[in-house]
């Protein structure tokens, strides 16, 4: 291990080497992120690239957190689909749902059908879940008229970036995470859990420690505590992975919170680990961090961002016109 992490701080954007017709840059580079891929002469097969430089490539994944390749013309599906089963034999089904999606082919979703006209959160990709994905990969098939940014954030900066005392209070009592799922408000246990079988959500609660209570047939509450900051299992850093604030109620969309009575009848909502809630005193701190770590980009069609999902966390801004932004998960 510390050999590898050594090797990877020695890694700069230079390192891919021109002669393979790639050249590399930064989007940002006042936050050094994301590194960008792009050929320098038409034809260059970007499957084929990553495959002979794999080792590379992950090293500045694992360096940088973020990966744009731009101009490799990924801009269908099946070209996406043809290179993530290169780049990944582990694609992973979209389970323990928290916003809609549908599949587009084998474990290549859509990226969220959630409502054009509102902005989602900053958030790593089903980090509140019991089992998350390593990595996300997004592809560009179609760039909306007008906004629809992916933001992206490092989770490292993030992290760094709050004071002492969240940063322990977090540490010492983690994140508690409650959803209430029926077909009323957020999503029904059936999607969520990818089953319209009780007893087979009833086993996966207790094979992955989530506490469970059937209110009626349709309507299941659920809870269970996760750590909220991690330590990368390559390169070792501090990371803030959660859905701390995303799931909080101080964030949740202003029609919900006028369509319920108590808290309690809230779809998502985020305590600290022993139950204690987090204080909006709080939450500005965590939404100020994020501000700090982040920036964003204009899509253009074929572009294909890989992220390391414990690295990075991301959002998606509003926007007009059509957008078909496509992902998978490993």
């Amino acid at each position: 291990m510390k050999n590898r992490l050594n090797k990877l701080k020695n890694i700069s954007a230079k390192k891919v080497p021109s002669k393979v017709g790639v050249s590399t840059s930064f989007l940002d580079n006042d936050l050094k992120f994301p590194l960008v891929l792009k050929p320098e002469t038409r034809g260059i097969n970007l499957e084929k690239w990553i495959v002979s430089n794999k080792e590379l490539f992950n090293d500045n994944l694992y360096k940088y957190g973020a990966i744009l390749c731009r101009g490799f013309e990924i801009n269908t599906v099946e070209k996406f689909q043809s290179l993530m089963q290169h780049f990944s034999k582990d694609l992973l089904e979209y389970k323990m749902r928290s916003s809609p999606r549908f599949e587009l082919t084998n474990n290549v979703y859509v990226s969220t059908t959630h409502p054009k006209d509102q902005v989602i959160h900053m958030h790593s990709e089903s980090s509140y879940a019991p089992n998350h994905p390593e990595r996300i990969t997004f592809c560009c098939i179609q760039e909306p008229m007008e906004g629809g940014e992916t933001p992206i954030a490092d989770n490292r900066m993030i992290f760094n970036f709050l004071n002492d005392e969240l940063r322990d209070k977090f540490l010492a009592k983690e994140v508690q995470y409650r959803r209430n799922l029926n077909k009323r408000l957020g999503l029904p246990w059936q999607e969520a859990f990818q089953t319209d079988d009780k007893k087979e959500v009833e086993k996966e609660c207790i094979d992955t420690g989530i506490n469970f209570n059937w209110i009626n047939e349709d309507e299941l509450e659920i809870n269970w505590t996760k750590k909220a900051v991690w330590s990368h299992p390559v390169t070792d850093e501090k990371i803030w992975f959660n859905h701390a604030l995303f799931f909080n109620k101080h964030l949740q969309n202003e029609d919900i919170l006028n369509s319920i009575v108590s808290d309690n009848e809230l779809p998502f909502n985020t305590f600290y680990g022993d139950g204690s809630e987090i204080s909006i005193e709080d939450i500005e701190v965590l939404k100020d961090a994020y501000n700090k770590a982040t920036t964003k980009f204009s899509w253009e069609k074929g572009d294909v961002l890989f992220l390391d999902n414990l690295l990075f966390s991301h959002g998606r801004n509003s926007y007009s016109g059509d957008r078909k932004i496509i992902v998978s998960i490993s």
